[in-house]
């Protein structure tokens, strides 16, 4: 359990670091090599943690499943939150089909969101094929570490955890390490956590969250880059006069 625990510290706070210096001195021109440097790091972790959990000879059941009973019973008392949710969302999701007002709301409030990571997303097809593998990497690696490593972890602390504070503990461990992203982003960012974490502990199966975090995080591969349009315009305009 140590070395599991110096693994997650390490990340939680060696990541916001390396982030800072990145984006104060990094070279942020050449997005394939920044790809790279996002795949690589990740890939290097869960190999580590692969390996260890082989060599410890640790259930992999307990890395994919969710199988302690007494979180399957608090789950099954939160069961009726996240049904309420869902219907919440496919609530707004009517009003977003039929109403032009809220979908230029959302539309706003999502150009703000992305505002944190215009300078990643990609822009020739080289760069959108390499940011599908950012995608997968983000999808596996980060679930497995944040959410079946995590709850391994807090599973096997010296004191109990409620299903709630365990959501709530990697959420804002997940939020964290996003601090390249800028305050909103760590809140969203730590939102999402938190919801993948409540997923994983209701349906019991990694791989779910492994699959829509993917979805989520592989749709900015085909997403305009704004940041780039804009440059592309201003000079033409500059051009022009």
């Amino acid at each position: 359990m140590v070395f599991i625990s110096v693994i997650l510290l390490g990340i939680v706070i060696g990541y916001p670091i390396w982030d800072y210096f990145y984006m104060k001195y990094g070279d942020f021109t050449d997005k394939r090599r920044m790809y790279v440097k996002t795949i690589v790091p990740q890939w290097a972790i869960v190999g580590i943690l692969f390996i260890f959990w082989l060599v410890t000879n640790r259930s992999w059941g307990a890395l994919f499943n969710v199988n302690d009973p007494i979180l399957h019973s608090q789950m099954d008392q939160m069961r009726g939150f996240g049904e309420g949710v869902v219907l919440a969302i496919g609530v707004y999701i009517l009003l977003f089909l039929f109403s032009k007002k809220i979908r230029v709301k959302i539309s706003g409030f999502i150009e703000k969101q992305l505002q944190g990571i215009l300078f990643m997303l990609p822009s020739t097809l080289h760069e959108r094929f390499l940011f599908v593998l950012v995608a997968v990497t983000a999808g596996i690696c980060e679930e497995v570490i944040f959410r079946g490593v995590m709850l391994y972890e807090l599973e096997h602390l010296p004191f109990k955890l409620s299903a709630v504070v365990m959501i709530v503990i990697a959420g804002i461990l997940f939020g964290i390490v996003h601090l390249y992203q800028g305050l909103r982003g760590v809140i969203g960012a730590a939102y999402m956590g938190g919801i993948f974490f409540y997923i994983y502990l209701i349906t019991g199966n990694l791989w779910i969250c492994i699959i829509i975090h993917f979805l989520i995080d592989v749709k900015f591969a085909f997403t305009p880059n704004k940041s780039k349009e804009n440059a592309v315009a201003e000079l033409k305009n500059q051009e022009m006069c």
